[in-house]
């Protein structure tokens, strides 16, 4: 250890704070093989800290990195010099690098460049290319990425979506068509599921189908089972909740919701209606729960009555407008009563013109701003009336 930190201290600058050390001074710094051995390998292999430095990679990273890929030192160079003039930012570059390392050992004549121009043929802006590659690298490594491509571009419509998609799942343009995703998506249609739907589950969802056919069948069972025929309005949101996530989480959110009172049939029924309560954290439903029935008073019944109440953020959307609605009623600023969820559920246009704006008036304007504050996600601060 003691000569590593002496190599090292030679190789400092006395007066810059980001380092950069060459490829033969950081093979020196880490190598303790003979002299032999040390030039077997730097002949052959080196360190990639030169193509990463000129990504502005500080030293401290770059080693990092160069201790766990190693490549042809002229390679690299190369890899990282065609991304840049293909109009790629150095950090573009480096989070690539970062995310796939392999792309600094592939070809730049033979692999890179056929195919980003394979991508340009396709349709797909500059712009578009690096949104594609950055959050699915692997395109620039399958040897036949366009029937992919083109299959979930007819399904999604639009290249948009498709980058929203593989942003969503890096394994979107990965997963075998005839495997997976054209076996799922029949098992869909067979749901009496739309393509529309189908596209939309993707997007928002699209870890469902690169689920193995035999999981999709057993999910799709399951949501039968719990009371949601296929023909139901709410089936498809259902499905891509119980196929998307473990069966222990999912009936761990039934365990959560049995500890408030809730019976079996109750939560049934909360499914049915809004199956997305399952997508939150025991933490999250705990906290909404407790607020609702301690704080602002709710009846058990009432929230099973209304499940929706229970997706909407607790500091954003349920503290802040419960607060504007129970100091409208006790300073009777209302015409009528008006239930919590009516308030919740409103949008944010809708709600500032029916209700903040009767907080017009500048002895009330310190409500309005805790209001405001709130829903832009800064500290919440409860103000007295």
């Amino acid at each position: 250890m003691f000569l590593v930190q002496k190599r090292l201290f030679r190789c400092l600058p006395s007066n810059k704070s980001t380092i950069h050390l060459s490829s033969h001074q950081l093979c020196n710094l880490f190598n303790f093989s003979t002299a032999k051995d040390q030039s077997s390998e730097h002949s052959s292999n080196f360190i990639v800290v030169d193509s990463l430095h000129s990504c502005e990679l500080s030293s401290e990273k770059a080693a990092k990195k160069a201790k766990y890929h190693t490549c042809h030192k002229n390679s690299s160079s190369l890899s990282i010099e065609f991304f840049k003039q293909s109009g790629w930012s150095d950090a573009q570059v480096m989070k690539l690098i970062q995310r796939s390392p392999l792309l600094l050992r592939t070809k730049v004549e033979t692999v890179l460049k056929p195919r980003m121009r394979s991508l340009k043929d396709m349709g797909f802006s500059d712009t578009e290319i690096v949104q594609l590659v950055s959050s699915c690298p692997s395109v620039l490594l399958i040897r036949d990425i366009q029937p992919k491509i083109n299959f979930w571009r007819s399904l999604l419509c639009s290249n948009e979506r498709l980058l929203k998609a593989s942003r969503r799942n890096l394994f979107l343009l990965t997963s075998s068509l005839a495997r997976k995703i054209k076996p799922n998506i029949s098992l869909l249609r067979e749901c009496g599921i739309s393509d529309k739907l189908i596209a939309n589950m993707v997007v928002t969802g699209p870890a469902i189908l690169g689920r193995s056919n035999k999981c999709m069948k057993e999910a799709i069972k399951y949501v039968e089972e719990l009371g949601v025929p296929r023909n139901c309005r709410m089936f498809p949101y259902a499905l891509k909740i119980v196929a998307g996530m473990s069966r222990s989480r999912f009936d761990a959110t039934f365990a959560t919701l049995m500890n408030f009172g809730f019976s079996q049939s109750d939560i049934i029924d909360v499914f049915r209606k809004q199956p997305t309560v399952w997508v939150f954290s025991k933490k999250n439903i705990c906290d909404k729960m407790t607020f609702l029935m301690k704080e602002a008073g709710c009846e058990l019944t009432y929230i099973i009555s209304h499940p929706a109440i229970l997706i909407y953020s607790l500091e954003k959307r349920l503290k802040p407008r419960y607060e504007i609605l129970n100091f409208l009623e006790q300073n009777k600023l209302l015409d009528k009563v008006n239930g919590l969820i009516t308030m919740i559920m409103l949008s944010e246009k809708k709600f500032r013109n029916k209700f903040l704006f009767l907080l017009r008036e500048e002895k009330y304007i310190a409500l309005y701003d805790s209001y405001v504050a709130a829903v832009h996600g800064k500290r919440h601060v409860v103000v007295e009336n």
